[in-house]
């Protein structure tokens, strides 16, 4: 890890996507609020059409890149 990095894992050197479930949406600052791993958070909604309330979106360095599947409970 370089002296930069300050979480154990590098947000920019990582291939990690996260999966953000949506409880919020804010159009004129183009942001989504919602969970990751149960820990709230907000990312950037660009690059996505119409995000609603309950979209799961798969996001990178704080921006969203695409919508997932939707989670299935109980499978």
């Amino acid at each position: 890890m370089s002296t930069e990095c300050h979480d154990e894992v590098c947000i920019t050197c990582s291939d990690q996507l996260l999966s953000l479930i949506v409880t919020g949406v804010d159009l004129d600052a183009s942001v989504a609020r919602g969970t990751v791993d149960g820990l709230a958070t907000e990312v950037g909604i660009e690059l996505i059409d119409e995000v609603l309330v309950g979209d799961v979106l798969l996001c990178h360095g704080g921006v969203a890149l695409q919508r997932s599947a939707p989670l299935e409970v109980g499978a």
